[in-house]
């Protein structure tokens, strides 16, 4: 072969290997819509979660008036017990939604939020307070419970959203193992009363296990609470009266799993609204 060939394939050979084929450029193509769509829908992820979370923010900042900064430093020194310093305007929060049964806070956690109640257990998983859809949902007691949380016990579900709003702190229970002694109680603020419930078991288990028994009668009650307190991840030392307990739960774990985690809390006082 001449020298002149040779220079002629050398250089058909660097354009073949600069020249992308068909299905490279497919790949490429492809590959280019899969980032685009990831990034659309992370995107939107992102979204919701700033959307429920400045909804329910705005919520607090409307229709609850928190304690002065002096106060709040002073029930820092002794706040386990204390109940909360704040007024809940009840008939703006009814009036904004008639499902709203009670304004839930735990102050260890800073968690507040409005607890509601509707025909089913299906809709405020997906709506917020507010009805709008939202993967966030809103905190909700389960349809077929007293609205006045006087069962032997009433759930209320959240979702554990990965960026710690709604239920998602209450694994905060399970990391820091001294957080529930430090403050082991969370409150219900309804018109009629004020009610605290004292933490006496939490754990993992799972959507179809007996936690999510409801007793018919108090020996049942009884019976159930030792159940649920032999399961428990935090041993309480607390002496409490048999009385109607209030337990929340949320999802655990990889999305779609079967696991729950609860937090059960029994009823040891309540005071009149408007009560000193």
């Amino acid at each position: 072969m001449t020298q002149r060939k040779k220079r002629k394939k050398k250089a058909a050979g660097r354009r073949s290997r600069g020249r992308m084929g068909l299905p490279e450029k497919l790949l490429l193509v492809v590959l280019g819509c899969g980032f685009l769509f990831c990034g659309w829908k992370l995107f939107g992820i992102l979204a919701e979660y700033r959307a429920g979370t400045q909804e329910y923010s705005s919520l607090a900042g409307r229709y609850v008036t928190q304690e002065t900064q002096e106060s709040r430093a002073e029930q820092e020194q002794s706040r386990s017990g204390e109940f909360p310093q704040i007024s809940v305007d009840y008939d703006a929060l009814t009036a904004a939604n008639g499902d709203f049964r009670a304004w839930l806070v735990i102050p260890v956690l800073d968690l507040e939020y409005p607890v509601v109640q509707g025909t089913d257990n299906d809709y405020y998983l997906t709506h917020t307070f507010e009805k709008q859809t939202n993967s966030s949902g809103a905190i909700f007691m389960d349809s077929v419970s007293s609205p006045d949380f006087s069962d032997y016990n009433t759930f209320i579900y959240g979702h554990n959203m990965k960026n710690g709003s709604m239920f998602g702190s209450l694994k905060s229970f399970v990391r820091e193992e001294q957080l529930c002694g430090s403050d082991p109680y969370f409150y219900l603020f309804t018109k009629e009363a004020t009610y605290q419930y004292r933490i006496v078991s939490y754990y993992v288990t799972q959507d179809q296990s007996d936690t999510y028994y409801l007793p018919a009668g108090a020996q049942d009650a009884a019976d159930y609470r030792e159940r649920m307190e032999k399961k428990s991840l935090y041993q309480s030392d607390a002496e409490t009266e048999q009385a109607p307990m209030v337990t929340l739960s949320t999802c655990y774990g990889a999305s779609g799993s079967p696991d729950r985690f609860v937090v059960h809390g029994v009823l040891t006082q309540s005071r009149a609204n408007g009560a000193e």
